[in-house]
């Protein structure tokens, strides 16, 4: 951690921020290797500090009873019309993934715009691996039926999240017609997303801040960007068929996209001002977003792992950051690991409005 520092500048904050103390300790926490964690430099803005840390690593569960059968589940067919499949597994439903994560199961009725019913299946996210010998990973599915299209739709039960930044290390396959899509959300006017469209070419992703369109219908520029996907470690296009780690970081009047570390963009239109869930989805609608699947067609999200740092309204107020972690340019990435022995004394308290935040010891709580 840089040693520390006195500086002052003005910054835009309007939530209450606090300090978090480390969860309890379960397979897929992380706290358990860095005991005393009270808050996290988490982004590539070392003067970003959040207070709470969730990381969920699906490729550690090939021995854990709980998890179930590893082989994945018969697609949706042309019968199963309604989205009343039940949980895949007892994953879904047990320890720190199941109470901060939980399918969603809706349907969307066919209109002019999405021509195609959409019908979310809890039976369509499930944990499998590649072969015996592969990790473990999360999927998310969509297929395309006669009648209608089958989705899937996982979201947090945190509805308060307010500045975060979150990174998921996913590929994605199939034919034109899905989308893959990681975003927060509090509405369609407050929304930021990470979205890959299966009609695109493999090296390209979509950065968006909604709202997409004005008043009037038209298509407001600034709000969607495409960008290149870059591979791990070169200069060269990547492809979304390849596993990537995407990352969005959400802080207060600006939204930065990233792929393997690099930024790729840097927004400040529409970034949301208000409480908001994360929510990751394979869907399609038929509608010109996604393109029109083929009857038959069937697309699959995969995902490694889940690491999100971030904010909520309701941290209470009050407290001190005693000790910092780091989450990025470690050796084991995405693990947390300690920014520095001493205390930070970051006292941390009710901001609102423009104000004159006092910049300790090299760190700032958004």
């Amino acid at each position: 951690m840089p040693a520390p520092k006195s500086w002052t500048l003005l910054l835009l904050l309007h939530l209450t921020t606090s300090v978090q103390f480390c969860t309890a300790v379960s397979p897929l926490d992380p706290h358990s290797t860095v005991p005393g964690c009270s808050c996290y430099q988490a982004t590539k803005n070392d003067a970003a500090v959040f207070l709470n840390h969730q990381f969920f690593d699906f490729r550690t569960l090939a021995n854990e009873t709980f998890v179930g059968d590893l082989s994945a589940p018969a697609p949706i067919d042309d019968n199963q019309d309604e989205g009343i499949e039940p949980v895949t597994s007892p994953f879904f439903g047990k320890g720190l993934f199941g109470e901060y994560f939980a399918p969603a199961s809706w349907n969307k009725s066919a209109s002019p715009g999405s021509p195609v019913a959409m019908v979310n299946s809890q039976q369509n996210i499930y944990l499998t691996r590649d072969t015996s010998d592969s990790p473990v990973h999360l999927t998310l599915r969509t297929n395309r039926l006669s009648d209608f299209q089958s989705a899937s739709d996982l979201e947090t039960i945190e509805t308060g999240l307010l500045h975060a930044t979150i990174r998921i290390r996913a590929r994605v396959a199939g034919p034109p017609g899905a989308c893959a899509g990681m975003f927060t959300y509090h509405s369609d006017d407050q929304e930021s997303d990470i979205e890959i469209l299966t009609r695109d070419d493999h090296s390209t992703m979509r950065a968006t801040n909604q709202p997409g369109v004005d008043p009037q219908g038209k298509v407001i520029p600034e709000a969607s960007t495409q960008v290149v996907i870059s591979a791990a470690g070169s200069e060269a296009n990547g492809s979304w068929t390849d596993w990537n780690e995407y990352q969005l970081d959400w802080l207060p009047g600006q939204s930065e996209w990233f792929v393997n570390g690099v930024s790729k963009l840097n927004k400040t239109y529409g970034v949301p001002t208000e409480a908001s869930n994360f929510q990751i989805k394979m869907w399609s609608a038929g509608g010109a977003w996604t393109g029109n699947m083929s009857v038959g067609g069937l697309a699959t999200l995969d995902i490694e792992w889940i690491d999100m740092v971030y904010n909520t309204t309701h941290d209470a107020p009050g407290g001190s950051c005693k000790k910092v972690c780091r989450v990025d340019n470690i050796a084991n990435n995405p693990l947390p690991q300690v920014a520095g022995a001493d205390e930070c004394a970051i006292r941390i308290g009710v901001v609102s409005a423009l104000v004159l935040g006092v910049f300790w010891a090299g760190v700032i709580i958004l």
